[in-house]
């Protein structure tokens, strides 16, 4: 009974804060942004979605498309003076797959289709200090024709792993094979995975730590069970760990639908699956498990369903017209968070595309889930928001971006709250769940058919700065970058 109160009162939190409270901000700086948008990316599940990242105490990096055939990165001091920048052209079959940092240098990876059967993954290092480039190095080669290739790289960027499938008539993963380079792009070993025993893989996730150590998490069993393989940098066996996730329950054959990883900083991997009726494709419930092989044990999370009465507290919440939803629809996985108190802080979103090819993309409510260090359920929570974009921007504005600063989740959207566009901020405290009212960064964010916010460009300084890119009014001749200082 404690634990439905709680969940209750948490509901009733979330209606109350309807109210838009004008956050106290101001801008400290702000500067024109060029932006052409990534056509080809999938608009479901970026590969960077982050192209904003800060680097020591006061600059950051951008990775911007300024050309069809041009990609720069930029680094920028906080009062938005650009230190260097650094081009980086691209073949016409060429695409940006990936971009992070390390300690010396900005790495960003591109894809190309030589023309000759062949996907090559090229590395090109920028030295943080000069913002000299290094000589392209050519990272893999696999058939073009193989599923596309794949980027693991460290927390710290010290590690780089690059890996290509091998699979069955059908699709189904029997082998991964790759090398791992360091942070300079030099090699340190191949890596080959042989993945035969075990049944019907249809999705892996592939993660490397700061020490090289590679953890491969699998779907397999027709969507039923879910299998993590680690690799030590040094060892000749996996240490495996399995857990049969699908199957039948109260009734009802289940199956997973979606999953998320993430590898944490204290060490270990954690997993959130999504499952559903496999006859009625209803959503049944939410699975988390903690793998933690330096202890060599699983832990389970409390199983969390998706009852009926789930549904109508969010339909209640939900103050939009028209008919409310009679099922859950169209929620993914977006985040798992851990926090100092080591509490598991699961995140999914409601987001969808409306029809054909120029319907427009909506972004809906947050659904939260938080677990304490020993993975028992603390608290669950819906944000309702209601997003919509046109096709040509899909979700570049829309959804959300977030950081977790201490124990406070802060959260940035997009929304059209009381006749105000803006950017609302706001923050969760991850050991009650309280979540502050929404409140407006106080921009007064153009509001028209022209693009106005770009979310991939948002990135926290510190708890009370914010770098992101808008366009501030209708006035405004274009986007801006701009640093947001809370106060």
């Amino acid at each position: 009974m404690k634990k439905l109160f709680v969940t209750a009162i948490l509901f009733l939190s979330v209606l109350c804060s309807a109210t838009v409270i004008q956050a106290q901000s101001r801008t400290k700086a702000s500067v024109d942004f060029s932006y052409l948008p990534d056509a080809g990316e999938d608009r479901y599940n970026q590969r960077i979605a982050h192209k904003t990242i800060p680097v020591g105490q006061d600059d950051f990096l951008i990775l911007s498309r300024k050309a069809a055939d041009t990609y720069t990165v930029e680094k920028y001091s906080a009062n938005l003076k650009k230190t260097w920048e650094e081009a980086i052209p691209l073949q016409p079959s060429e695409t940006v797959e990936a971009f992070f940092t390390n300690k010396d240098a900005a790495i960003v990876i591109t894809r190309r289709d030589n023309g000759q059967g062949s996907q090559q993954l090229f590395g090109h290092r920028i030295n943080l200090a000069t913002g000299k480039k290094q000589q392209n190095t050519l990272l893999l080669e696999a058939p073009a024709k193989a599923r596309r290739a794949g980027i693991a790289s460290s927390a710290d960027g010290s590690k780089l792993l690059v890996f290509r499938y091998q699979t069955t008539a059908n699709q189904q993963i029997q082998k991964i094979s790759g090398t791992l380079y360091d942070g300079n792009l030099s090699k340190l070993s191949d890596t080959n995975y042989d993945l035969s025993d075990t049944p019907a893989i249809l999705s892996a996730d592939v993660q490397v730590n700061n020490s090289g150590d590679q953890f491969i998490s699998l779907i397999s069993d027709n969507m039923n069970r879910l299998t993590v393989r680690l690799y030590k940098l040094n060892a000749k066996e996996a240490k495996v760990m399995s857990v049969l996730v699908g199957g039948v329950f109260d009734g009802q054959k289940v199956y997973i639908i979606d999953s998320k990883f993430n590898l944490m900083p204290q060490g270990s991997l954690y997993g959130a699956v999504l499952t559903a009726n496999q006859q009625t494709s209803k959503y049944y419930s939410l699975k988390a498990v903690k793998f933690d092989f330096e202890a060599e044990d699983m832990v389970f999370a409390e199983e969390f369903k998706f009852t009926p009465d789930y549904l109508a507290k969010i339909n209640t919440l939900d103050k939009s017209s028209g008919p409310k939803p009679q099922r859950l629809e169209d929620i993914y996985l977006s985040d798992l968070y851990l926090t100092p108190e080591q509490k598991l802080v699961v995140l999914a979103e409601k987001k969808y595309v409306a029809g054909g090819k120029d319907s427009p993309y909506f972004a809906k409510e947050l659904h939260l889930f938080a677990y304490d260090e020993y993975m028992n359920s603390a608290w669950n929570s819906v944000l309702m928001k209601n997003q919509e974009a046109p096709a040509e921007e899909a979700f570049s504005g829309i959804s959300y971006a977030a950081t977790l600063q201490g124990k406070t989740l802060h959260l940035l959207t997009l929304e059209n709250l009381n006749g105000k566009h803006d950017l609302y901020l706001r923050q969760i405290d991850t050991s009650t769940g309280t979540t502050t009212a929404p409140k407006a960064v106080g921009l007064k964010v153009a509001n028209d058919t022209n693009l106005a916010y770009v979310k991939d460009f948002t990135s926290w300084l510190s708890e009370k700065d914010i770098i992101t890119v808008v366009r501030p009014n209708r006035k405004a001749d274009g986007l801006r970058l701009s640093h947001i200082q809370l106060k």
